[in-house]
């Protein structure tokens, strides 16, 4: 198998969540670090449009969505897998729950206007506009990506308090070892936590913040940062993984031209050639001339499909 390449950037609060999960399957992986905003001129021709950070990469097959990236992670490391047989649905509902509703609440409360004044993006006005522009098209057509601070403010505590409590009893969020809610969450807690001015959300809660060390101590694992030249050369020099048996959904068809997209905001849709659409997994192949042919990978959970 060719060795697993995360495109993402420092501040990305879903790599974070990645990176942790690496860190805890000590795993040895290659890291392209992309820019914050677009353009992304050496990942496009990987996801065909696909705007949102990480991207995960293996040969000539690409991952959208955490949700699928750490899937394939925990199969290519099954050892102390963070899906537990006996909680699964439980674990990755907390996770997904997490990664959407709590995920707008965290935008509210980490950029709040006590925290904007601290970013040293927001202190260079062209910088700010250009950013601004980028998220208001990732946001296009979408009903809300954040939620008022307001409102995210009472929502965050409540939750914090909860799992504080819960935490109190177990040292981690569904027992003595760590699952896929446990990333999830602490992603949101590190993307917070990064802004000094709003530590002190965390101070009552010594249950969370000792499992927040718990899983900052796994690391990020063993990198070797490469460009993104480099990850298109690899992509380009490999053939992807093609599906057999593959299974259909909703009237598809293999081989059909179709579109993939998110339900929730990102709608920057990615075209290709149909290869499965089951009940976890969206899969089209497309031809670049950068990249050759490669295989995008969604999970079913949170995209849509649909005939181009």
């Amino acid at each position: 198998m060719s060795e697993l390449i995360l495109h993402q950037y420092a501040e990305s609060t879903f790599s974070e969540k990645v990176r942790a999960l690496l860190g805890y399957k000590n795993a040895s992986y290659q890291q392209v670090e992309t820019t914050i905003i677009m353009p992304r001129p050496h990942l496009m021709p990987l996801t065909g449009g696909y705007r949102r950070i990480p991207v995960m990469q293996i040969g000539a097959d690409v991952y959208c969505d955490t949700a699928i990236m750490c899937r394939v992670i925990d199969d290519i490391y099954p050892e102390n897998s963070v899906y537990p047989e006996a909680q699964r649905a439980a674990a990755e509902g907390f996770a997904l729950w997490t990664d959407t509703f709590f995920f707008q609440v965290v935008v509210g409360v980490a950029f709040q206007p006590s925290a904007l004044g601290t970013e040293p993006l927001f202190k260079d006005e062209e910088a700010a506009a250009a950013f601004m522009a980028d998220r208001a098209q990732l946001a296009e057509g979408a009903s809300q990506i954040g939620m008022p601070f307001e409102a995210a403010e009472a929502h965050f505590l409540l939750h914090l308090s909860n799992l504080d409590q819960q935490l109190a009893a177990v040292p981690f969020l569904f027992g003595d070892s760590p699952s896929i809610a446990d990333f999830s969450t602490y992603h949101l807690v590190w993307f917070v936590s990064q802004r000094e001015v709003l530590r002190h959300y965390f101070e009552p809660f010594e249950n969370l913040m000792a499992w927040y060390e718990r899983i900052r101590a796994f690391g990020h694992g063993h990198v070797q940062t490469i460009s993104g030249e480099e990850a298109l050369a690899i992509a380009a020099g490999e053939q992807p993984d093609e599906i057999e048996d593959a299974v259909l959904l909703g009237g598809l068809e293999v081989g059909q031209l179709v579109e993939v997209m998110p339900i929730d905001y990102g709608f920057q849709p990615v075209a290709g050639e149909l290869l499965a659409a089951g009940i976890d997994e969206i899969t089209i192949a497309r031809n670049d001339d950068q990249a050759g042919r490669v295989v995008v990978h969604f999970p079913r959970m949170g995209f849509q499909v649909n005939s181009a």
